[in-house]
């Protein structure tokens, strides 16, 4: 008779994941945009030592042998779609197979972890294009790639005689961006579970969340050894606002640290796509200004690892704009992209950027170097800084940043030197910065420690308000007519917004709503019940601007009869929306909350 029938109360969960005690070892995967990589510590060792974290390094096998502790997010799979190669080697050996012509029909896939930021209507079936655009599950390419990951961090530690370690007593925490979609979220866990990860040894970690776990620590840490920075306070009811720069978004977020140096969030995340990708971006398009559209395109169609060489010669260029003795910034081109030009152009590119373009006397070419004054490449930066500059304002301007006079600066864009002198300069004298040692490291050591101690999150804020669709009498003096249906010769009103949460509420961790089901008919087994969010605080109907479906609960209906009820609990104070059923007789019932269109 109705869609739903639904009555809402507060009460509290257990979270579903492994207990403490089973586990012996917590590693986390940070899985970047531009670069992912591992690290992990010991239970026994925490308690005592909560900053001795063990990262797994990297190494190129060509070029510069120094080792690292991020890989490039670099994926190589056979025609078959078999795995081949990951990261530094997965590069490598794609540009092997390209100088050889031997590259055709095999994947070569890089900075796809944007495609689940960018895709809104995100589902198990959702393709994402290759470096020569032929097309894959996206779930495929997750899959693969952590899958990789976790089968390295299982070899080093049976390297350091770690056999003692069994794979049931790790909790795997995998980083996600924190303005990234509830269904963004989900397809990042069953991505980890394809990757053969057990469910329950999942936890997913909002990235400015444990950036500002592991700086706190870290500050914390300092000030023991009374190595602080002068005229800093970093105690119990300080608000600080953390800067997560990434390299695909850039996560903003107010926090304040409580008793037990735990932490509060006062302000959902926000933040955008203004990460150091946009800064290689606009290297490339000065570039393509410089020597034509048409020429680039040659390059990255019959040179490709001259291309990939540029990429990488851009991405070391933005973490460094000092430049040489004249300030110039300096950018190694190949030697077949100055061919393409003079060829196609009948003169050389040297004399060309000499005297016939706007940039004349700011850029030369020596020794196959082309010399950028800094005044221009400073330039590559100006969208990405007055975007952050902007909203970073924004966030502070609400009534729940009085107080804030720290802030937190983390992420691999954090390592441009740029950025690290003139974000803060934005912002004005008034805001501490404190930038962590590494910064682009902060996100994967704060995912270790978050995952040692979850409960030092204590609230988060939700940034939407939830709901369900359901069906109730029909209000003359209230309800929109439009919304007026008819059963059984009763008036009801259809489309109705039944609220389970509210944007701004802040929820403790593990706290949860419930939502009591009835069967609609005597038989049936199962029930779908649809799940909403709105950007407004009181929505009144699912149908209003700024409401969207995200998915649906799939409530298994035990038992015979229309008076069968089953209470749903959804938890909106996780990192990612979980839920549970119970029947009368306090039996647990499967409830799965899709947000991926799988069922």
């Amino acid at each position: 008779m109705s869609e739903e029938t639904s009555k809402t109360n507060d009460v509290d969960c257990q979270h579903q994941n492994t207990t403490a005690d089973e586990i012996a070892l917590v590693a986390a995967i940070d899985f970047g945009t531009t670069y992912s990589g591992i690290a992990w510590s010991f239970c026994g060792e925490f308690t005592r030592y909560p900053l001795h974290i063990y990262s797994l390094q990297w190494s190129p096998m060509l070029g510069p042998s120094q080792s690292t502790y991020k890989t490039p997010t670099a994926l190589l799979l056979k025609s078959n779609r078999e795995f081949l190669a990951f990261g530094y080697e997965g590069e490598e050996q794609y540009d092997d197979l390209v100088n050889d012509n031997a590259h055709h029909g095999y994947y070569f896939f890089r900075n796809f972890k944007m495609r689940l930021y960018e895709n809104e209507a995100l589902t198990n079936e959702t393709t994402i294009a290759d470096d020569e655009r032929h097309t894959m599950k996206a779930k495929d390419v997750f899959g693969h790639s952590i899958k990789y990951m976790k089968t390295r961090l299982l070899e080093e530690l049976s390297k350091r005689g770690g056999g003692m370690i069994r794979e049931e007593n790790i909790r795997w925490v995998v980083t996600v961006p924190a303005i990234w979609s509830d269904g963004a979220k989900q397809f990042t866990r069953e991505a980890a579970v394809m990757a053969g990860i057990p469910r329950k040894q999942i936890r997913l970690a909002l990235e400015p969340e444990v950036a500002s776990i592991y700086a706190k620590e870290v500050y914390l840490e300092r000030s023991r050894n009374m190595v602080q920075q002068p005229n800093a306070s970093f105690g119990q009811g300080t608000k600080f606002i953390v800067l997560d720069l990434g390299g695909g978004t850039v996560d903003i977020s107010l926090k304040e640290l409580s008793g037990g140096n735990n932490i509060r969030e006062i302000h959902h995340a926000t933040g955008g796509p203004w990460g150091g990708l946009k800064v290689n971006e606009e290297f490339m398009n000065f570039l393509k200004e410089l020597v034509g559209i048409e020429v680039m395109e040659e390059l990255k169609t019959n040179y490709k690892s001259c291309w990939h060489d540029i990429e990488k010669e851009v991405e070391v260029k933005k973490r460094n704009t000092r430049g040489d003795k004249d300030g110039r910034i300096l950018l190694q081109i190949p030697a077949e992209l100055l061919d393409i030009y003079e060829q196609r152009n009948g003169k050389k590119l040297m004399n060309a950027i000499a005297f016939e373009t706007k940039y004349a006397g700011k850029i030369d070419i020596k020794r196959n170097n082309l010399r950028v004054d800094k005044s221009i490449v400073v330039t590559f930066f100006k969208k990405c800084l007055d975007n952050i500059v902007n909203h970073t304002k924004k966030v502070l301007a609400k009534p729940e940043a009085n107080g804030v006079n720290h802030l937190v600066l983390v992420g691999g864009f954090a390592e441009s030197d740029y950025m690290r002198t003139e974000l803060p300069k934005a912002l004005g004298e008034n805001v501490h910065v404190f930038i962590p040692d590494e910064p682009w490291l902060a996100i994967m050591r704060g995912a270790v420690l978050f995952g040692q101690n979850p409960s030092v999150i204590e609230t988060r804020i939700c940034k939407f308000t939830y709901g369900t669709k359901v069906m109730r009498y029909f209000i003359d003096e209230f309800d929109d007519p439009v919304h007026k249906v008819e059963q059984d010769g009763q008036p009801f009103c259809s489309n109705v917004f039944q609220k389970l949460a509210e944007r701004g509420e802040s929820f403790e961790m593990g706290q949860t709503v419930t939502t009591e089901i009835y069967a609609h008919t005597a038989d049936m087994s199962k029930m779908s019940v649809r799940l909403f969010k709105s950007t407004e605080i009181n929505p009144r109907y699912v149908t209003e601007d700024g409401c969207t479906e995200i998915g649906k609960l799939v409530v298994d209906m035990p038992g015979y009869g229309k008076e069968r009820k089953v209470v749903v609990s959804l938890c909106f104070g996780e990192e990612e929306i979980t839920c549970s059923g119970e029947n009368e007789s306090n039996d647990t019932v499967r409830v799965k909350l899709d947000l991926l269109g799988n069922s």
